[in-house]
């Protein structure tokens, strides 16, 4: 091989990885009243996006699973999968939107669809659980008016106060079943209170606690320690 291109090497392996999209991860605790439950782990290199959710450490189990969900976007077309494990079901979700609108929605097992489980039943743009969870984290005001769809239902998050202190903002919202079942059936759970708390020290904000809580009981996601 030539000595020029040799020398030449070095320079076209550093320009082969900055050409390679930059891979952003973020990591969240989860817990309840305090005690430690999983964590929350998104990542987006390009126009791919992944979440996956880890709960190993509910009281006794009983709420132990997992979920990993991945977005790719190309253009104003996303393709979403879902899957979901746990101790108490197994669900896989798949679905294609253009322009925000619901194309195409496949689920299984079949016992899980509801009436919602279907394209022309969903009408305005929705955003699948990872995008929805890629805005709360690139955002430079407080999330508003965000309609998610899981393949079951549709939820509507609006902002209710935001709260300016210092560089850091508190975003007051109301989580909403708008269609479908509400969680943790039979319960039937369809509001949610939601606090999200931004260091605006950055830009794009950096998400840093997000709070979730329905009656007595309330979730917490924390940004991980080492993050």
């Amino acid at each position: 091989m030539p000595q020029p291109f040799l020398r030449l090497l070095p320079v076209i392996g550093l320009g082969l990885f900055l050409a390679q999209p930059a891979q952003a991860e973020e990591r969240f605790d989860v817990s309840l009243a305090g005690d430690h439950l999983g964590r929350i782990t998104h990542t987006r290199s390009g126009g791919t996006q992944d979440l996956t959710l880890l709960l190993d450490s509910t009281p006794f189990g009983v709420f132990d699973g997992s979920y990993s969900g991945r977005t790719i976007s190309t253009g104003a077309v996303a393709r979403h999968s879902g899957r979901t494990r746990s101790t108490r079901k197994s669900r896989d979700v798949s679905m294609r939107t253009e322009g925000g609108e619901l194309r195409e929605v496949a689920l299984s097992p079949e016992a899980e669809r509801t009436a919602l489980t279907a394209s022309a039943a969903v009408t305005g743009p929705v955003l699948d659980p990872v995008n929805a969870f890629g805005r709360l984290l690139e955002t430079a005001s407080c999330p508003d008016g965000l309609r998610i769809y899981d393949g079951r239902r549709v939820g509507v998050l609006s902002l209710e106060e935001a709260r300016r202190e210092a560089n850091r903002v508190t975003c007051h919202a109301a989580y909403r079943v708008s269609g479908g079942p509400g969680y943790l059936e039979p319960l039937g759970v369809s509001r949610l209170s939601v606090e999200l708390i931004y260091d605006t020290n950055v830009s794009p904000w950096r998400l840093e606690q997000v709070g979730a809580k329905s009656g007595p009981f309330g979730l917490t996601l924390h940004r991980s320690a080492n993050e």
